[in-house]
């Protein structure tokens, strides 16, 4: 409203006040003048004149007045508020990505994302699910607990999500509802959920699920908010997965964008250096050589491609997976024990043969070795036994994981034979 417009409505009301009191009071007047009455009449036309003009008063001014007021104080209100909120949005749009900016890897990246959605959804559950490759189900999920992401935890029989089959917001506010998630049917009780994907360029990481007691539902505002701060996450763990391959990588491998040998012996040393517990893999397709004397190089290269992919989605995502020569990949696990990485492991098979089942693919399998730091004494006696361990899940027939033991439990060439 602006300055003319108040100065007009102000001049109406006084012109409006002026003649509710003078006009009944002149009428008053004018009567008893005309008419000549006594004293008492007088008197009485008089405070009737008064009364009518303290009703008109009220009626036609006081009134109009009120409502105005308290009108103009409601939208007064609710437009601070709508302010308030837009403030605190844009303070949390600015908090989200500077937080996004420092987190350096890709784990501080999701870490940081779910934190923000748990931030906005206040005491609901959040957690990140896992996608399979290239499918609408998911495979595992990590929750976020106290600030921290939990180990990841397989989800029996790779149930579906709405999110991701729809590629958008999925709200559901019982489990128990025919489109909900089939992730969510929890025998023991129902909740409400919302799925958000979380999208990685023109791939999917997996979605982001937040539930609550059945039929509480967040407000939309709320959704809204947090679909913005998945999206920013993936945007960033994108661009993390694009830089992190020449920081101390190499080269990056042109078939499946993986880094190099190079990055294997880089994450090895700082892991060495930290004193932390890790375990390394060695993975390669079996029959890889007649794989490709049957098949064109292109269908060799969708076969690596797609391991790379199931890798990169199975594992953590502070897991280094790097590709070496011919059809073998390397993987480093930080914090890790033996029982974990060869169950990780086994998820990435389970995983590659459903993918395979459900896709027309070229078939294969692969072999994997895994070696636990402690159980050798150098860089390359990791890699080495690694690689032993692979090369004898290889030979027993392959699509399998063998666990390396120690050298010094290892049989002697000629106990061997």
């Amino acid at each position: 409203m602006n300055t003319a417009t108040e100065v007009s409505l102000r001049r109406n009301d006084a012109v409006r006040l002026s003649v509710g009191i003078t006009v009944p009071l002149l009428l008053a007047i004018l009567f008893v003048a005309a008419v000549g009455t006594s004293g008492l009449v007088t008197a009485l036309l008089l405070c009737a004149g008064i009364a009518g003009s303290i009703a008109t008063t009220y009626l036609f001014v006081l009134q109009p007045l009120i409502a105005a007021r308290a009108t103009a104080t409601s939208k007064l209100v609710k437009a601070e508020q709508e302010l308030l909120e837009e403030r605190l949005d844009q303070e949390f749009r600015e908090r989200l990505e500077r937080a996004l900016l420092v987190a350096e890897a890709e784990p501080a990246a999701l870490r940081t994302g779910l934190r923000a959605v748990a931030e906005i959804m206040g005491h609901a559950e959040v957690s990140l699910l896992l996608s399979v490759p290239d499918e609408p189900r998911v495979g595992w999920q990590i929750r976020l607990q106290g600030g921290s992401l939990e180990q990841a935890v397989p989800l029996a029989h790779t149930p579906t999500c709405t999110a991701l089959s729809s590629a958008s917001v999925a709200v559901s506010a019982s489990s128990a509802a025919l489109d909900a998630c089939a992730h969510l049917h929890d025998p023991l009780g129902e909740t409400s959920s919302v799925c958000i994907p979380l999208r990685l360029g023109d791939r999917t990481l997996g979605s982001v699920c937040i539930t609550s007691a059945p039929g509480e539902l967040p407000p939309t505002a709320a959704i809204s908010r947090a679909s913005w701060a998945v999206e920013r996450t993936g945007v960033r763990v994108a661009e993390q997965r694009l830089q992190r391959g020449p920081s101390g990588a190499g080269q990056i491998d042109p078939i499946t964008a993986l880094p190099g040998a190079q990055a294997l012996r880089h994450q090895l040393r700082d892991l060495v250096r930290t004193l932390s517990p890790f375990c390394v893999g060695i993975i390669q397709i079996d029959e890889f050589a007649l794989l490709g004397s049957q098949h064109s190089a292109a269908e060799s290269d969708d076969a690596l491609r797609l391991l790379a992919d199931v890798l990169c989605t199975t594992l953590r995502p502070e897991d280094l997976i790097c590709r070496l020569d011919g059809p073998r990949f390397a993987i480093v696990l930080a914090d890790c024990s033996a029982s974990q990485a060869t169950a990780a492991l086994e998820r990435a098979r389970d995983s590659l043969a459903l993918l395979l089942v459900s896709q027309e693919n070229l078939p294969f399998t692969c072999s994997a070795g895994l070696v636990e730091s402690h159980c050798a004494t150098s860089l390359d006696q990791i890699v080495q036994l690694a690689e032993q361990a692979c090369s004898q899940a290889h030979a027993h027939g392959g699509n399998r994981v063998v666990l390396a033991t120690e050298p010094s439990t290892q049989p002697s060439p000629d106990q061997r034979h």
